[in-house]
């Protein structure tokens, strides 16, 4: 794989990273409500909690994005232009998924006990009913399971991974997506399982995988940093 040792390292444990913290955020949120009023309620009961969540859930949303550099970088060398248009649009939605992650730490405060909650659920569901603010985050959700699915198409193809840590990852980020939007905490909880594990397996690649070495204007290999 042509990255430096640092890349790498950054890369790889960013593939072990992400679905941690997230394993982590779905342990630790409050049991999921189906109406805004009940979440909020439950944000109130749970202020320690959710913020976990909230955070974990950042972190992992971050951490995706030097993960999925990872992935480009195993299946350009066997398909370059797979690796980044399927990459790139997954990128895309993970970048617009950092934006609707960030929101969870201002809903950690509209659940403060000190907050007028019925306020607090009417801005809530104004919020999310909004067209303008709706559609950029369902763009971006078509985009990551789009964009994964065919990373996870690449990855099986090209078997830079073993075909079970490809079947993998496209289990997971759909299993992720289905519980988030039916508010299932098990589902959830599950998805991160399988994402920890199949980009575990990922990550052992990158990390295993050893640079070109460079060479001097007469072909000869340069002498590796001391």
């Amino acid at each position: 794989m042509k990255t430096n040792s640092i890349s790498r390292t950054i890369t790889g444990w960013s593939l072990v990273l992400a679905p941690l913290t997230g394993l982590v955020a779905a342990a630790a949120l409050p049991a999921l409500r189906d109406t805004r009023s009940a979440e909020i309620a439950a944000i109130a009961r749970h202020q320690d909690r959710f913020y976990v969540y909230a955070l974990g859930i950042l972190l992992s949303s971050y951490l995706l994005v030097p993960a999925f550099f990872g992935i480009i970088n195993l299946l350009r060398e066997r398909s370059a232009r797979w690796a980044y248009l399927a990459g790139g649009l997954a990128q895309v939605g993970m970048l617009v998924a950092i934006g609707d992650a960030a929101t969870e730490l201002m809903f950690w405060q509209m659940g403060s006990p000190t907050a007028d909650h019925t306020q607090m659920t009417e801005l809530a569901n104004r919020y999310e009913s909004a067209a303008g603010s709706a559609l950029v985050y369902d763009i971006g959700g078509l985009a990551v399971l789009i964009g994964t699915l065919l990373v996870a198409v690449g990855l099986w193809r090209t078997r830079v991974v073993p075909r079970w840590a490809a079947a993998g990852v496209a289990v997971s980020v759909v299993a992720n997506l289905a519980g988030f939007a039916t508010a299932n905490q098990p589902i959830l909880v599950a998805s991160y399982l399988v994402m920890l594990a199949a980009l575990g397996r990922v990550a052992a690649v990158v990390l295993g995988a050893r640079s070109e070495p460079t060479l001097l204007p007469d072909g000869v290999p340069a002498p590796a940093a001391q």
